[in-house]
Formats: structure tokens, C-alpha cells, sequence
């Protein structure tokens, strides 16, 4: 058993599972863009977003299994370099493209693209579209995660420097409670604010799955008994997390923490019998990049439009799905082949430059 903890452990094991997870993630956004979502409190009628949200909240447990506690402001530093600033070079690139359309199409960039400055500038979450003092502004998109992320980081490791436990304990809760607060006082905050408060949650959930081996051992019946029923209550609720949609409120939030457990209990079952293979190897390699394959997600999301394939194929909306996951999927290919090569190219630079001055 530590020998497979240990296995559990190490640095790529949760790739597979990254990778598998994006692919979903990308999957379920080509299938909303042709399908709208169910509606009304029918059985199953939001299983899928509330799957959505047990995959997110997979994501960040799987982040929060690799936590440990840093000094506040080295913790900053690290997550300003892995979340902030791909966030910020995703925003620039969706803005320059823009403003090049503008020009390209002769049209005006404050109507088909302005609504995104501040809407990145401030991390704002406004699905739907809305206007802050008569400023149009958006949605950051998928973009919401490493922002929820990054905050949840900090909150976390924040409250893991107080010594009591019971302390850690009811600190976290209070941050669960206060981003449904905030969320019923108004749906659009700087930085999805309350997104990252309740990433404090799942942070926490992933911290302790580890420390407590949770992957691995037996369960008691009485917990499964209880992922079984949160994971049966949320058959009928909704989630949309960026947009602040809980439908049942914390019975649902309850569910995404069920359901986003079981996908990791499941996937360390499987993860063991698995043999590698070329297939495997490319969905690990999709895990290892995921934090870039998010952005590239949210460039092309924004950028390329899928949503006219409705009008080259109406009346066919399982073939515009499958085209548009299939493109989606050779767009952000290509556009990683081209940041790899760019990548390479600035590193050869800077190394170039480097010996050329330790010459003179």
C-alpha cells in the first residue's frame, strides 16, 4: 500500500487523468455550442454540467493532492509565474487578434473586441455579456479556472499557516459560505473572486485525499453510501461555475465534490491496470501542457467561429459537434507546434546573446 502511495505520489501520475479531463472539457463545450443545455428540474436534466463540474472539481483536488505549505510570499511568486502569466499572454494574444480583424474588416475594435479590456484587465466573469458604467464588458471564459485557481493558492496556503487544525478547519468552510454569499449579491466579481473561494474547498479536499491516502484504501460503507447519495442528489441539480449557477445551492456544491472524488478514485483503479501505449502517451502529454492547452482553448473559443457551422450544416447539429471538436482539436495543435517553435527559438536568443557578451 505505500508503495502504491508513493506510486500516487510522484510527479506525472495525474497527467492521464489532466489529459483526459481537458479532452472532456473541450468535448462538452463543442456539444453546448449546437445543443443548448437542458432546462427545469426534470431527472438528469443538468447531469451534464454537474459532471462538468465534478471534472473541474477534479482538476482543482488534483492540484490541491500536490500542495504544500510555502511562505506567503514565495507562494505568490510561484503561482504569479504558473497561472497569472499565461492568463495575461492568452488576454494579449485574444486582443491583438482582435484589433487586427478590426483593422483587417475595417470595423470598429470598441464593438468587436473593446468589451474585453476591462473584462481581462479585471478578471471579470459576466456570462451573457453586461456594461460596468456604461462599459460593455464579458466573460473571461474558461479562463475563470486559472484565475480560481491562483486565488484558491493563495487563500489556501494563507490559511495553512495557522497551527491549529480546527482553526484551518472552520477557516475553510467560512470561505466555502462566503462565495455562495457573494454569489447571491451579484454574479460578476473582479478576479471571479468567489470562484476562487470556493476553490479553497476543493484545494483542501485534495490536500487531505493525500494525506489520508483516500485513493487507495478502503472506504468505510457509510462514506460511499454518502458519495453515492451527494452524487444521486446532483442528477437533478445545475452547475455552471463561472456563471455562479448552483442550482440546489451547497446540496450541488456537495455533489461536484462526490462526483469529482469518485472520477479520482476511479481513475487511480484504472491508472494501475493501464498499459502505455501511443494513445496514452499523447493524452499525457495533453495533461502535462494543460495549463496551456486552457489557454489555447480560450484563444480559439473567442477567436475562430465555430457556431457558423450550424449554417453550412443545418438540421445537423451531431455533425457540427464532431467537426467542431475535431478543429478545435487541430487548432490548438498547430498553434502549440508554432509556441514550441517559438519557444525554442527565443531560448536559442537569448543563449546567442548571452555568449556574445560574456565574449566581449
Amino acid at each position: 500500500m505505500e508503495q502504491r502511495q508513493r506510486k500516487s505520489e510522484c510527479l506525472g501520475y495525474f497527467h492521464l487523468a489532466r489529459g483526459l479531463g481537458m479532452i472532456l472539457i473541450v468535448a462538452g463545450h463543442s456539444v453546448n455550442l449546437f445543443y443548448s443545455p437542458g432546462h427545469g428540474y426534470g431527472l438528469f436534466a443538468g447531469a451534464g454540467s454537474v459532471l462538468g463540474g465534478g471534472i473541474i472539481a477534479m482538476f482543482f483536488m488534483i492540484s490541491g493532492f500536490g500542495f504544500y505549505r510555502r511562505s506567503p510570499g514565495k507562494c505568490f511568486s510561484i503561482q504569479k509565474k504558473l497561472l497569472l502569466r499565461p492568463y495575461y499572454l492568452t488576454a494579449a494574444a485574444v486582443l491583438a487578434t482582435k484589433l487586427l480583424l478590426a483593422i483587417g474588416k475595417k470595423r470598429s475594435f470598441l464593438e468587436h473586441g473593446g468589451e474585453l479590456i476591462l473584462t481581462y484587465l479585471f478578471g471579470l466573469n459576466a456570462e451573457g455579456g453586461g456594461s460596468f458604467l456604461g462599459i460593455p464588458i464579458e466573460s473571461v471564459s474558461i479562463l475563470w479556472f486559472l484565475l480560481a485557481l491562483f486565488g484558491g493558492w493563495i487563500l489556501y496556503n494563507q490559511i495553512m499557516q495557522f497551527r491549529s487544525e480546527n482553526l484551518q478547519a472552520v477557516m475553510i468552510l467560512l470561505c466555502i459560505l462566503c462565495s455562495f454569499v457573494l454569489i447571491r449579491l451579484s454574479k460578476v466579481w473582479p478576479f471571479c473572486f468567489p470562484m476562487g473561494l470556493q476553490a479553497v474547498g476543493y484545494l483542501a479536499a485534495g490536500d487531505q485525499i493525500r494525506k489520508r491516502n483516500l485513493l487507495e484504501k478502503k472506504l468505510p460503507v457509510w462514506m460511499w453510501g454518502l458519495l453515492i447519495l451527494g452524487t444521486a442528489a446532483a442528477a437533478f441539480g445545475e452547475v455552471n461555475m463561472v456563471a455562479g449557477i448552483w442550482r440546489f445551492g451547497l446540496l450541488d456544491l456537495a455533489g461536484s465534490f462526490c462526483v469529482g472524488f469518485l472520477l479520482l478514485r476511479l481513475y487511480a483503479g484504472w491508472k494501475n491496470r493501464v498499459d502505455g501505449g501511443k494513445v496514452t502517451a499523447v493524452i499525457e502529454e495533453i495533461g502535462f501542457c494543460s495549463i496551456w492547452v486552457v489557454c489555447l482553448h480560450a484563444y480559439e473559443k473567442i477567436i475562430f467561429p465555430w457556431h457558423r457551422l450550424a449554417w453550412i450544416f443545418p438540421d445537423q447539429p451531431w455533425l457540427c459537434v464532431i467537426l467542431g471538436f475535431c478543429g478545435r482539436c487541430v487548432v490548438m495543435y498547430l498553434m502549440y507546434l508554432i509556441l514550441v517553435f517559438g519557444k525554442r527559438k527565443w531560448k536559442r536568443w537569448k543563449k546567442k546573446r548571452r555568449k556574445v557578451r560574456i565574449t566581449k
